[in-house]
């Protein structure tokens, strides 16, 4: 009997040290946890969006470490790359060829998935992945969501209507907008996010003046504030929030 149960404590064991993870994963602002969603944004005409990361080796041993990306949903025309170990591969190239020697309790930083949108806009999402190259379970990632919009996204289309912000830029708990409609026409202001959900905003508004809105839930990023008249962003401009 106490056989059996140091044989079922071993099991145990073994099984907790094969799936536990030997890494963290942070971004500029704080630490990711295993599978987290990020959101960048840029134009369409942008070269490179470079997603920038720091990872850390969690264990007491050396571990040789490499990098693969998955590609969840790509906008045609798009495509993206590993920078890891001092090397940058090309597109084609799903999982690093050579692996990064990191030391026990090491923490490295880089710029290590690059993103490139040649001209497409929407929503791309990548899984950027790290690896154990002992053992491939060991491994942590990050699903990267690149939003990329048309670089005239803050042209006026239509003199009759006019966007301006008051205040403080970046924002931080709260944003002012200064508004111009035509007579008779009724519109609302729309606060969205980099993957193009709407999260916040204003009532119907059908007279020229200042709107306010808080922003004080939102996390710290870059925003896009539209005009919305008869169902259509009339006006669309960019608005960081910085808390």
């Amino acid at each position: 009997m106490k056989t059996s149960a140091v044989t079922i404590f071993l099991l145990i064991f073994a099984c907790v040290a094969c799936y536990s993870q030997s890494f963290s994963l942070a971004d500029d602002f704080g630490e990711l946890t295993n599978g987290a969603d990020v959101f960048q944004s840029g134009s369409s005409d942008t070269t490179q969006l470079i997603t920038w990361l720091h990872l850390t080796n969690k264990t007491g041993n050396n571990l040789q470490t490499l990098m693969k990306k998955e590609e969840l949903n790509m906008q045609s025309g798009t495509n993206a790359s590993i920078c890891w170990a001092g090397y940058c591969y090309g597109p084609e190239v799903m999982i690093s060829l050579f692996p990064l020697s990191m030391s026990a309790g090491e923490t490295v930083s880089g710029c290590f998935g690059h993103f490139a949108p040649n001209g497409s806009r929407g929503v791309s999402s990548m899984r950027w992945v790290f690896f154990n190259e002992a053992n491939p379970n060991d491994s942590l990632s990050v699903t990267v969501h690149y939003s990329t919009f048309p670089s005239s996204v803050e042209q006026i289309p239509d003199p009759k209507y006019s966007l301006s912000f008051a205040g403080q830029i970046p924002a931080n708990r709260q944003i002012a907008v200064n508004l111009m409609l035509p007579s008779g026409k009724q519109g609302h202001i729309e606060l969205i996010n980099a993957a193009g959900k709407s999260v916040s905003g204003s009532g119907n508004v059908n007279l020229s003046g200042t709107v306010q809105f808080s922003v004080s839930d939102l996390p710290s990023g870059v925003y896009y504030c539209s005009l919305v008249v008869d169902g259509k962003r009339i006006i669309t401009r960019k608005v960081p929030v910085s808390h």
